[in-house]
Order: C-alpha cells, then sequence, then structure tokens
C-alpha cells in the first residue's frame, strides 16, 4: 500500500530531520480515566468540538493498527508503542498481531514539529497528501503538537479507488477511478472513509512534565480517531486537552474519550458524520 510506502520511508530518514529525544519520565502510575460520563448535551456539545469531518463521514481504520514512534529513547518508544497498541485494543479497533508490522500510526517527538511540518510541504508532499493548503498552513504554525490522517474512499466491502485522496497525475499515487457500489440506501452511504496512515507531531519540550501513558493516551486519540483539540475550559475532560496549557490535564484517557472510540470503531462507517455524530453522543450518554 501508497502509505506504508510513504511511513517506512520516513522511519529510514534518521536525524537528518532534527527530530529530537524528549525528556518524558518513564512512571508507573494509577491512572484517573476521569469523571463519570456526560449526559446526553454534554456528549452532543464534545462530539461536536473534537470530530473532525472527512468528506462528509467520520473515518477510522479498517486495516490493523501498527503504532510506531521516533524521536525517543528506544526504551521509552516501546512503552508508548505498548500503550498505543493496548488503548486500540480496549476500543475494539483493529490492531497489528506482529510487532513487526508496517507502521501506520507515527507519533514523532520533534525539536520543532512546524518546522518538520514546513521540510515535509517542501521535500516530502506525499507525507501530506489529501491536505488542503490551508490544512497544511495551520499544521506549520507554532503549537504544541499537530496531527493528521491519510484517508482513502472505499465502498461497504472495503474495495478502494487506488489511492488515497488528493493524488495528482504528477504523483505515482495517482487518482483514482470510481469504484463499485454494492448497495443504494437514502439512509445509509455506499461508501466509508478509512484512515490509512495518521501523524501525531509532538514538540520536544511540551512533553516535558508528561508522563509516556499521557503522551501515548494523546496519540492514540488522535491517531486512532480524526480529532481536533477543543477550545480549553470545556465542560468535559479530555485527554486531547493535554497540551492546552491548563494547569490540570488527566492523567490518561478519560471515560469519555475510551467511549468515544469504542463508539466509533462499534460502526462500520457508511453513515454520515451528522447520524454518526448523534448515535456516538448516545452511546456515551449511556454508557456503552
Amino acid at each position: 500500500m501508497v502509505v506504508r510506502f510513504l511511513l517506512s520511508t520516513l522511519l529510514a530518514i534518521g536525524p537528518g530531520m532534527a527530530l529530537a529525544q524528549a525528556a518524558a519520565g518513564r512512571q508507573d502510575e494509577i491512572v484517573i480515566r476521569g469523571r463519570s460520563l456526560p449526559d446526553r448535551k454534554a456528549a452532543q456539545t464534545y462530539v461536536a468540538n473534537i470530530s473532525v469531518r472527512s468528506d462528509g463521514q467520520l473515518a477510522r481504520f479498517h486495516q490493523p493498527v501498527c503504532p510506531s514512534v521516533i524521536g525517543l529513547p528506544r526504551d521509552y518508544t516501546a512503552i508508548v508503542e505498548s500503550r498505543i497498541r493496548e488503548d486500540a485494543v480496549a476500543v475494539k479497533a483493529p490492531v497489528a498481531k506482529n510487532a513487526k508490522c508496517s507502521a501506520n500510526l507515527i507519533v514523532i517527538v520533534a525539536s520543532d514539529g512546524a518546522a518538520l511540518v514546513r521540510d515535509m510541504r517542501v521535500n516530502r508532499p506525499g507525507w501530506l497528501t489529501g491536505l488542503s493548503s490551508a490544512d497544511v498552513d495551520a499544521l506549520a504554525a507554532p503549537g504544541p503538537a499537530r496531527a493528521w490522517s491519510i484517508t482513502s474512499l472505499r465502498n461497504e466491502d472495503g474495495e478502494g479507488v487506488g489511492a488515497p485522496r488528493g493524488a495528482t497525475t504528477r504523483d505515482p499515487l495517482g487518482a483514482a477511478p470510481a469504484f463499485r457500489v454494492r448497495s443504494a440506501s437514502i439512509v445509509r452511504q455506499p461508501n466509508r472513509q478509512d484512515v490509512e496512515g495518521s501523524f501525531v507531531v509532538i514538540d520536544q519540550a511540551a512533553t516535558v512534565g508528561l508522563s509516556l501513558r499521557q503522551i501515548a493516551d494523546y496519540a492514540a486519540m488522535r491517531g486512532l480517531a480524526v480529532t481536533r483539540t477543543p477550545a480549553p475550559g470545556g465542560a468535559t475532560e479530555t485527554i486531547l486537552s493535554l497540551l492546552d496549557g491548563t494547569a490540570t490535564h488527566p492523567r490518561g484517557l478519560t471515560a469519555t474519550d475510551t467511549a468515544y472510540l469504542r463508539a466509533l470503531y462499534a460502526s462500520d462507517g457508511l453513515d454520515g458524520a451528522v447520524s454518526e455524530r448523534n448515535a456516538i453522543a448516545r452511546r456515551i450518554a449511556k454508557g456503552k
């Protein structure tokens, strides 16, 4: 798969991209999963605030997730990768059984994440496939972290169109032809958005004082689903607020975060974003 080539290339570039080791502490700790789940209205607000649409749907992995961490010491890397796998298993996302799999959820701890994205834009544009110029501008802006996903359009049987969105004829990723539609419905979509690969880039300075569990859970919440950081001061606690500069932040995935991911992966992805966000909010409020 094309994205596997892109990610394997990234893993091979070594320190030339100014990746740095983070000063994150190795900690064994009791993790507080968060307060009780929000009511229906609060759940709807939470879901609306963190969900990002991909062509009118919510994307997720349908292929086995294989996390890989760059920029941390080797023993820390193993801990973070293992935790991301545990998070994926807990929410019933597909997970690669072999640890030597082709990486498709890449976590990078960089000395300057914005500079890394700017370098990608010039020298490795394939790593930003499908993103608009405005999207890349936002990723290249100063901030403690940024995340994005490469998605592809597939039918209900998982048949793709041959390449991720956004490819051009000048790129070997090439634009894709239409694919076969198996069924037609006025309620559900005949297609879904698959996450083919996710990138989570965190600035080294932002990791100071964080546990490896926090880093891993933050990366899982941003990489397993296409999510964004909500505005500070929200009523619902979430690991997505980890780097927003507030005085306190969760020590891991909250109960609401876990419920969101479980609800996302309980669905086949064929619904529109509005319907699915409502369904996820109902499941969160019911504690499912």
